[in-house]
């Protein structure tokens, strides 16, 4: 069974810090680059999973209805009959997992659908070997199915589905091990009450007996944040939420409640799965969470160990909504699945998480942004600090609610299998040998706050008519080169975070990287002048650099801020001498920031020439 957690996906090359790099520039370096393929671009299920379904040892992926083979996943078979879901509301599938229930070795699905309604096993019809050459073949461009041999039977024959659970709350349900009896148990909460079903091994189809631990203190249907963890050292798993952790008992653990120790593991109202792992490096396990699966958030709790009889723990955010709260200055909302997992092999477990595209539809905040998957690599430094720095894996599947981390092709190396709004896709890892320069360009740059950055200024001041002393206003410049139909004067007067010189900007759609935007604009005598801009700052506007008369004058101003449309200030481009009449202004799209919506506008408020005072 693959390690099952949470979601996100795309195409793009992932490259890893490495502590202590040569210093020689010839030294090679790897990389970890991961390619997505997208199976289906139906919503059929929040999550999706992986195992070797047709028993040929080559792994497959269960998505919804559908199982796809392995190692190409470009046959599907259906489990149930497939019906497509409305993506304006939720589907009808959220979990699952792959397991042998019936003790047949061939591998069953466990499915746990929408919030409150029953779980089910269906029950592998073990004729799957037949169909290697009569699969439904889905065309590698389009994701369209060709029609199947309507005589062969096999392929429409469903499989049996077996009602083992009548209701499953809570949207980070676990099937794993709890007890350690060697069978996994579906932790969930059910009627209020935290707790697991348990499967009789001997009756594996028939209902499960839920085994509650808690008092009736979960949310009765809903609930966010929910794992399964060893807080204490003790040797047996723990169930953690966001209130706290319940500790499991020595004796009578599936007919008695648990402890309860009251803990606040969330800054808002919780999470995804929780994990506890040895963060640090000190010994004992610390907890690892999102704070709030609609909205942001992402951190650990440190356990500082007992005081007064009860472990105490120390919050340390790994990203909230402003980009001054990562490192990284990264920005991801809705992280409503997070995967654990060594992802480059250093012997140091990885989170794995990011956007849950249209989890609550236009509802939740940056809603739609780019659906990117993130794996935010451990790293441990002297005297127990402790860095998570990210990189993106991917930004066009979404993540769903349920992330599997799991080797697809064999290669020792671990993959991903995500669901959700966007569909089913699979991200493959790949490694690559690089030169130290280009190991270099892939690593994440530290964030630096606005009053350090080159690419923010002062404010500016504003004479009685509503400019900004020697302003040449950017609306009304020539626009040379440039498609009309994506340049206009925009009214900046709505924008209250903000002042505009004559309270309006160009707003250009962009749209990509390399386009350029010409401008022209008129100095009336020759001289040297202190020249600065100033630009609009939003959440889908782009990275840019600035020529003037064909000189490179400011490099990658980074025009990305949320929650607020605001301006750069005065951004210096320097001492530069103009003769008097027309010159050339040129900005042009280099990227954008890893928080930002693909969109990639820019916004120009004006530029300021003034004559330079000499000394």
């Amino acid at each position: 069974m693959c390690e099952t957690r949470w979601l996100v996906g795309f195409f793009f090359a992932l490259a890893f810090f490495v502590c202590n790099p040569p210093d020689a520039a010839s030294q090679s370096y790897d990389v970890i680059q991961y390619g997505t393929q997208q199976l289906s671009d139906e919503y059929y299920s929040e999550g999706a999973n992986a195992g070797d379904i047709d028993g040929d040892g080559v792994t497959d992926v269960v998505c919804g209805p559908y199982w796809y083979r392995g190692p190409e996943f470009r046959e599907r078979h259906e489990i149930y009959a497939p019906v497509p879901q409305d993506r304006n509301r939720y589907a009808d599938n959220f979990f699952s997992w792959v397991y042998d229930f019936d003790g047949d070795h061939h591998l069953d699905v466990l499915v746990v659908g929408f919030p409150g309604t029953p779980a089910y096993v269906y029950q592998n019809p073990r004729v799957l070997d037949q169909l290697s050459t009569k699969a439904e073949s889905l065309d590698q461009d389009s994701n369209s199915a060709s029609q199947a041999n309507p005589s062969d039977v096999s392929l429409h024959h469903h499989w049996p589905k077996y009602q083992v659970l009548d209701w499953v709350s809570n949207e980070s349900p676990q099937f794993l091990d709890v007890v350690g009896d060697e069978t996994p148990e579906l932790v969930c909460t059910r009627d209020g009450f935290f707790g697991f079903a348990v499967l009789n091994p001997e009756t594996p189809l028939e209902p499960w007996t839920f085994c509650p631990i808690s008092d009736q203190v979960a949310p009765p249907r809903f609930g966010h944040g929910l794992g399964v963890g060893d807080v204490n050292g003790d040797d047996r798993l723990d169930l953690l939420f966001s209130g706290g952790w319940f500790e499991q008992p020595a004796t009578n653990v599936t007919s008695s409640r648990w402890k309860l120790h009251s803990v606040s593991f969330s800054q808002s109202y919780g999470g995804a799965e929780m994990y506890a792992y040895d963060v640090d490096g000190d010994g004992d396990n610390d907890v690892l969470t999102g704070h709030a699966a609609h909205d942001f958030g992402l951190g650990w709790y440190e356990n500082l160990g007992e005081k007064d009889g009860e472990i105490a723990f120390q919050h340390h955010l790994i990203m909230g909504d402003q980009p001054e709260m990562n490192r990284y200055g990264l920005v991801v909302s809705e992280l409503h699945s997070l995967a654990l997992a060594d992802v480059d092999g250093d012997g140091l477990k990885d989170l794995i998480t990011g956007k849950t595209f249209w989890s609550h539809h236009k509802q939740s905040p940056m809603w739609d942004a780019p659906p990117a998957v993130y794996v935010f690599r451990l790293v441990r430094g002297e005297g127990g600090k402790v860095d998570w720095v990210p990189y993106l894996a991917g930004d066009q599947s979404g993540i769903g609610r349920q992330l599997t981390v799991c080797d697809l092709n064999g290669d020792s190396l671990p993959d991903f299998v995500v669901g959700g709004m966007k569909g089913a896709h699979v991200l493959i890892q790949e490694k690559s040998v690089v030169t130290m320069q280009e190991w270099l360009q892939k690593q994440p740059k530290l964030y630096e706050p606005m009053s350090q950055r080159m690419d923010r200024g002062p404010e500016a001041e504003f004479d009685t008519n509503g400019n900004v002393p020697f302003a040449i206003e950017a609306e009304s410049m020539q626009v040379i080169s440039q498609d009309l139909t994506k340049f206009s004067t925009q009214n900046m007067r709505g924008f209250s975070s903000a002042r505009w010189s004559g309270d309006s900007q160009i707003f250009w759609r962009a749209g990509e990287d390399g386009a350029a935007l010409e401008l022209q604009f008129h100095v009336d005598q020759a001289g040297e002048y202190d020249v600065a801009a100033i630009f609009t700052t939003a959440r889908d506007y782009a990275i840019i650099n600035v020529e003037i008369d064909g000189r490179r004058v400011a490099d990658s101003i980074d025009l990305y801020h949320y929650p607020d449309v605001k301006t750069t200030g005065l951004v210096s481009l320097g001492s530069i001498r103009l003769v008097e009449g027309l010159h050339l202004l040129k900005l042009i799209v280099v990227g954008k920031n890893a928080s930002a919506v693909q969109s990639r506008y820019v916004g120009f408020d004006c530029i300021v020439v003034k004559p330079k005072i000499e000394p």
